[in-house]
């Protein structure tokens, strides 16, 4: 039977037969693993190639291929699993600190091909020993300033944040310009008309009470 989404998705991102097989037995895993842990809120799982493998997709354009990520509260793979099996030539370090998430991170890293390209790390992110990064990205694991805390020590001079956030992203920014000077972007999401992409760069923290964003 024909799926309209993973149709689109194929066609959206010209996506190859083998690549679309690696997506397709993820999504086998990620059905089967969601009976035993939330993965993914449950109401999402039959609109997985939409809500899940289109929403990460999505920051491939962005980022570009060949880029070392970093995924914060890696969780159920978005985006970082997905971008692993889209570009073949990028490396991502996922960090995730319950360990039976860790394994089906593993799991599908290994039934999709991807393993070579991937480290899971079994951790909270405050614990990681911090290594730079060309992208930082997170999906629903914390506000904005938040995420800035906990990852600016894993930034270069080059590094850039993207970051999927929902509606309330203006006021995110807005707290997150009190403690830090960052330059950004917003971008539209393909997935919500109502959420944007936060693409930061230049994340530094700022002298007390003086708002730090610059909008490009």
């Amino acid at each position: 039977m024909t799926n309209p989404e993973r149709e689109a998705f194929a066609a959206e991102f010209d996506v190859s037969r083998e690549t679309l097989a690696r997506l397709d037995r993820y999504a086998d895993l990620l059905t089967e693993w969601q009976q035993r842990m939330n993965l993914v809120g449950p109401s999402t799982l039959p609109h997985i190639w939409d809500r899940h493998f289109r929403d990460s997709a999505q920051l491939l354009p962005i980022a570009g291929t060949g880029q070392r990520w970093l995924d914060i509260g890696a969780g159920g793979g978005f985006p970082s699993l997905v971008l692993a099996i889209l570009d073949p030539t990028c490396n991502i370090m996922l960090v995730e600190s319950i360990t039976k998430k860790c394994t089906f991170l593993s799991t599908v890293a290994h039934e999709t091909g991807t393993h070579d390209q991937i480290i899971v790390t079994n951790a909270r992110i405050e614990d990681t020993k911090a290594t730079h990064f060309d992208v930082i990205t997170a999906r629903a694991a914390a506000a904005l300033d938040t995420l800035f805390a906990w990852s600016t020590r894993f930034a270069g001079p080059g590094t850039r944040w993207i970051l999927p956030k929902g509606a309330r992203v203006q006021e995110e920014l807005a707290t997150a310009a009190k403690r830090y000077h960052f330059d950004h972007e917003l971008i539209p999401s393909r997935t919500d008309s109502a959420a944007r992409i936060v693409v930061a760069s230049k994340v530094r923290l700022a002298a007390s009470g003086h708002m730090g964003v610059k909008r490009r």
